[in-house]
């Protein structure tokens, strides 16, 4: 039963980040490192970032894009040499099989193969001379769709 729960959690985990639930979305253009540990993987590379800002209070009555009822802004920005740091989510033994997809996500993208993206949630992002420096965060590396 353990099992079948923490499938379907996942599941509902990766179909919600697919469909822009994370804070920062990040597709990798050319990987120039790759380092995987138990509870990190970090990649230098070059990138094209999508975030999501909120930009007002919750508002019913607001037709554009929301979240959570709030208005968002959406901004693209792109790094030439970037590093982005992926935590493992909390508590570590939530969602095991996600965390075990990005691992062989992350083991692709060593050997030069493409990708998904990265979907942060809550990161810390540090912005230098107009192009994303560093991102370090909570998140998942999804395998490319097929």
């Amino acid at each position: 039963m353990k099992l079948t729960l923490a499938g379907v959690v996942c599941l509902i985990f990766v179909t919600a980040s697919i469909h822009g639930a994370s804070d920062a979305d990040v597709t990798i253009i050319k990987a120039k490192k790759v380092v995987i540990e138990e509870d990190t993987i970090t990649i230098v590379a070059a990138a094209k970032t999508t975030i999501t800002l909120i930009r007002g209070a919750h508002d019913p009555a607001f037709t554009g894009d929301t979240w959570h009822g709030m208005p968002v802004t959406r901004v693209q920005v792109i790094c030439n040499n970037g590093t982005f740091i992926i935590k493992r989510p909390l508590p570590v033994s939530s969602l095991p099989e996600a965390w075990q997809m990005s691992l062989k996500a992350a083991k692709n993208l060593q050997e030069g193969k493409e990708v998904g993206r990265i979907g942060y949630y809550a990161p810390d992002i540090v912005i230098k001379g107009n192009m994303i420096d560093s991102i370090t965060g909570y998140g998942f590396l999804y395998p490319k769709r097929q």
